[in-house]
């Protein structure tokens, strides 16, 4: 009777592919993240990596900075010293001005710090504690804690610069 017509075939979509692709997905970025998340550091990479940027802040705070005349206004490396071990009480004024959070950027670490000075009998000073951010807190009850000490002069006397560098639990 009357002739078929030919039905033209387009991509089509089966709906039990689509379901077995959209599940193989699902299971794929859930394993992902699972995986990104339960997985962290071994102690000793963390650790490593503590002491390395506790190295690098504390060699930072020796030097001049950059450049070697910097204000607040133009720092780009923070040193807190003449080049000769002896604080540049300018330099630590301009640091201590800081927020905390503006501080560690300009200590180019990417981990939490706590810092301060103390005469060699003690007693402590320039600790800047009155920032709840300041690390004052923290470092203490962390687990990974990297810590170093330099000795410095400040107002003809010697002092130490302690420093800890640390992973918050």
């Amino acid at each position: 009777m009357f002739p078929e017509k030919a039905v033209p075939r387009k991509a089509q979509v089966w709906y039990t592919d689509f379901m077995v692709g959209v599940l193989i997905f699902s299971v794929v970025v859930i394993t992902y993240f699972y995986y990104v998340e339960h997985t962290s550091y071994s102690d000793e990479t963390l650790m490593s990596s503590l002491i390395s940027e506790a190295k690098a802040v504390s060699n930072s705070f020796v030097t001049r900075g950059y450049p070697v005349d910097w204000t607040a206004a133009n720092v780009t490396t923070v040193g807190l010293t003449d080049g000769d071990y002896r604080i540049d009480s300018s330099k630590l004024s301009d640091f201590n001005s800081w927020g905390y959070e503006e501080r560690r950027g300009y200590l180019h670490t990417t981990k939490d710090y706590y810092f301060y000075l103390e005469y060699l009998n003690g007693t402590r000073f320039n600790e800047l504690c009155e920032d709840p951010l300041a690390g004052c807190v923290a470092w203490n009850s962390s687990y990974n804690l990297a810590q170093n000490t330099r000795l410095l002069i400040y107002d003809s006397k010697v002092v130490r610069a302690v420093l800890y560098v640390y992973q918050q639990p």
